[in-house]
């Protein structure tokens, strides 16, 4: 069974690869721009963990001096030499 029963126009297949094209560019420039605004996002992301670890390790300094020395959150002994 054939899709059309008649062949494209000459400006039919021109408007075909002309919309074709377009999208293709489209795409293109998305592409682009997308990997031109890695870095920078990359950037925010390694600033924002350094900021919520050295938040968490303030807590948990504060939670570690608070406690007694059987708190569950305070740091084992070291082993000894």
């Amino acid at each position: 069974m054939v899709w059309l029963q008649y062949a494209a126009t000459r400006r039919q297949r021109a408007a075909t690869a002309g919309l074709f094209l377009t999208g293709a560019l489209l795409i293109a420039v998305a592409a682009r721009l997308s990997y031109a605004n890695i870095e920078p996002q990359r950037a925010k992301a390694a600033e924002r963990r350094k900021v919520l670890e050295a938040f968490i390790a303030r807590k948990r300094a504060a939670v570690a001096g608070a406690g007694d020395s059987h708190s569950s959150h305070s740091q084992p002994d070291p082993p000894k030499a």
